[in-house]
């Protein structure tokens, strides 16, 4: 087996975005080893784009063991994928959509340091980046609005759940002052988004220890209905140097 990153689902302009990164690796997951629940993806190195990655899956057929799924460039690691057991935190809570789309106010378009994310950079174009604006919540955290639509034809796949998930998350962080990246994600898609309605995702940032910074989000419908959750770790880094960096 075999996973292609496009160029489109960059975070760092050379290097996959990690939402989409560990949302593909998840899915593998799912399919390797029939596995529902929070599934846990740890990033090792700068994704590589448009080259395919070779996916090992050990595990599987063992029923004592948990499966992981790894993600390789070679002999270079790129990700795993493993089931996870819980949640050390509770959900970032709902806030109505009108609340979360005039956070767009306070969303640093102008210092983003990474403009050509497929998540959230603003260099991008309508239809071809998702384009979310996770701004702050005068509470504390961030939050944005986001339609599947607007970026993706069908029904919504697991990577476009974990992406929706991933940076609003970081952006709950001051990601201008010290930028990162993904290094660690666990989520739960408890049910796909509908492609067609708006709905509400929030951030949250929990800890923050020297390089690292532990975020939370979460993914609702207009109404309040949780329908995916994440907690992250993630790296801070020298955006100008990231793709000679490996994750630690």
């Amino acid at each position: 087996m075999q996973i292609t990153i496009p160029a489109r689902y960059r975070g760092p302009a050379t290097s996959g975005n990690g939402g989409w990164t560990a949302g593909s690796l998840a899915q593998a997951l799912r399919a390797a080893a029939d596995a529902d629940g929070p599934v846990t993806v740890r990033l090792s190195a700068p994704p590589p784009l448009d080259r395919p990655l070779d996916v090992e899956v050990t595990g599987a057929s063992e029923p004592s063991s948990s499966a992981c799924v790894t993600l390789r460039d070679g002999d270079a690691v790129i990700a795993t994928a493993t089931t996870a057991r819980g949640w050390s935190r509770e959900p970032v809570p709902f806030v109505e959509p009108e609340s979360a789309a005039a956070t767009v106010a306070g969303y640093a378009t102008e210092q983003h340091p990474f403009p050509h994310c497929f998540v959230c950079g603003p260099a991008r174009q309508p239809g071809d980046g998702m384009r979310l604006t996770p701004g702050p919540l005068p509470g504390g955290g961030s939050a944005c609005v986001w339609r599947p639509a607007d970026t993706h034809d069908g029904p919504v796949a697991e990577p476009a759940v974990w992406s929706a998930l991933d940076c609003p998350g970081g952006w709950a962080s001051d990601i201008v002052g010290r930028p990162m990246v993904l290094g660690t994600m666990t989520a739960d898609v408890l049910q796909l988004p509908d492609a067609d309605a708006t709905h509400v995702v929030t951030g949250r940032l929990d800890d923050e220890q020297g390089r690292l910074s532990w975020t939370s989000s979460s993914l609702w419908t207009s109404t309040g209905d949780l329908l995916a959750r994440a907690e992250a770790i993630w790296v801070h880094v020298d955006a100008s140097v990231f793709d000679r960096i490996l994750v630690a």
